[in-house]
């Protein structure tokens, strides 16, 4: 059977191997932010056409940089982050992925996506997104703005186990979310229950 990311026309030889660099995304920077929720079954495929896609925006006119790809725990979504110039690059790289998601529907990749532009706010400690690494990644969205999520997670750094944060803004400044790096998953359930269990499977550099 043919894998979604080999229907897409491209010119870029991806490898498919699971790893890279730790990435680390810094304070200011803008990032394309994709939530995808797919069937169980398909979520290999799922990552395999973002490696593609991310390859792909890296050498385009969307300038993307770092990257990453996050599997969720239950295997039922993957989170797609990278790393573009500003409104512009978001602008080359959403009309891309949209045709994309014409064809991840059509093969039943994907139930549901959403792209938008985001930007980092803040970066407590190493929040490194480390394929290799042992530590215990989440992520937890906040219908707020990033101010009052600043506040709310001020403690975070004295907590057992912590190792960093990430917290990431919607463009209009009305929604955000967290990315927690903890050494065990008992320790970021503790604090933040309402956290999703996520691992980083591909990083770019």
């Amino acid at each position: 059977m043919t894998r979604p990311h080999e229907d897409i026309q491209h010119h870029t030889a991806v490898d498919h191997r699971p790893g890279g660099p730790g990435v680390q995304f810094a304070k200011n920077a803008w990032c394309a932010i994709d939530v995808v929720h797919v069937k169980s079954d398909r979520v290999g495929a799922g990552i395999s056409a973002y490696e593609t896609l991310i390859e792909e925006a890296r050498k385009s006119a969307a300038k993307a940089a770092s990257a990453a790809i996050l599997r969720a725990g239950d295997d039922r979504g993957l989170l797609a982050l990278v790393e573009v110039g500003g409104h512009d690059a978001f602008k080359h790289l959403q009309s891309a992925w949209d045709n994309h998601h014409i064809l991840a529907e059509h093969r039943a990749v994907a139930e549901s996506s959403k792209l938008a532009l985001y930007q980092v706010i803040a970066v407590t400690g190493d929040c490194a997104l480390d394929p290799q690494s042992k530590d215990a990644y989440a992520v937890e969205p906040f219908p707020t703005a990033p101010q009052q999520v600043e506040k709310l997670l001020a403690g975070l750094p004295t907590a057992p186990g912590f190792r960093g944060s990430v917290l990431i803004g919607t463009d209009d400044g009305t929604k955000s979310f967290a990315i927690y790096r903890f050494e065990h998953s008992a320790q970021i359930e503790g604090l933040r229950p309402a956290a999703q269990p996520v691992h980083p499977v591909k990083t770019f550099a």
